[in-house]
This record gives C-alpha cells, structure tokens and sequence, in this order.
C-alpha cells in the first residue's frame, strides 16, 4: 500500500485514497449525501485512479465473503437497495448507479460496464454502491459500519511495501 493510499500522516493532512474510498462508502452505507460528496471532493484524476483501486479491493474482499458464505443475493433484493443507497448519489451519477447495479443483478456485466464508461467518478460510485449492497446484505447497516471501521484500522497499520 503506497502512502497516497494508507491515509493522513498528521494532522491537517491531505486525504488519501484509503480515507476517500472509505469515505463514500461509509457516506452510501450511513445514506450520508453530504459525505459521499465530501469524501471525494477535491480529488483530481490522479487521486480519483487511486480511490478506484482501493475501493476495487475491498468490494473484491466483500465479494469473497458472500461467496464464502454462499448467501443467494435475490434481484429483486439487490434492486431495492440499490435504489436505496443510490438516492444519495450526486444528482450527476444517481442514474448511472442504478443502472450499473441494476445491471450487475441481472447478470449482464457489458451493461454494468456500459452504465458508467469513460467516467471514473461514475466508476467509483459504481464500486461504492456495490460493496455497500453487498456489506449491508451480509451484516446489515450498523455492523458493516463496524466493519468499515475494522477495515480502515488494518489498512492504516499495514507496512508499506518496497517499492520496485
């Protein structure tokens, strides 16, 4: 994990992949608009490829418990929560989100791709949402916050590899 992506050094420090990534997804999961803005605010290109990358690991993490678990995701379940946390979507990519869960349920991934094309933000939102659809069927909403929070925790006290 690259410093850009463990999270502020000190106080007043800029926020980092790791702290946006959380950020939305706690502000989605919480159906905190102010903070799934907030979270990405200010976030440039370069910073925006980094809050995916984060935020690609810990839906892939997510993913792998439900399949540990062998919990059947219903559509119609998916769907419903998915216009849920989608309402507090900027206004921009609330559409984009909805479609692009709506998609994954169905089992079509060229229209999830489809749904959020060249638009990284409408990437990480995408991602954002899918990992909250995905906590909140395995835990519900205050225990995956808790995991939220056990997550952040491990990702701030993971060395940082060598880089080369």
């Amino acid at each position: 994990m690259s410093d850009a992506q463990r999270g502020p050094v000190g106080p007043g420090a800029a926020a980092t992949a790791a702290d946006r990534a959380l950020g939305v997804v706690r502000g989605y999961a919480a159906r905190d608009a102010v903070a799934v803005t907030g979270a990405l605010a200010r976030a440039g290109e370069a910073e925006q490829r980094q809050t995916y990358a984060v935020l690609g690991g810990l839906l892939r993490s997510t993913l792998a418990i439900v399949q540990l678990t062998d919990r059947e995701l219903r559509t119609r379940e998916v769907v419903r929560l998915a216009d849920e946390v989608a309402a507090v979507a900027p206004a921009d990519h609330e559409f984009t989100v909805t479609e692009a869960v709506r998609a994954w349920a169905r089992g079509d991934r060229e229209g999830l791709r489809s749904a959020h094309a060249d638009d990284p933000l409408g990437d990480i939102h995408v991602t954002a949402v899918l990992t909250v659809l995905l906590g909140l069927t395995l835990w519900g909403r205050e225990a995956f916050l808790d995991v939220l929070t056990a997550y952040e925790h491990v990702a701030r006290t993971l060395p940082v590899p060598p880089e080369g």
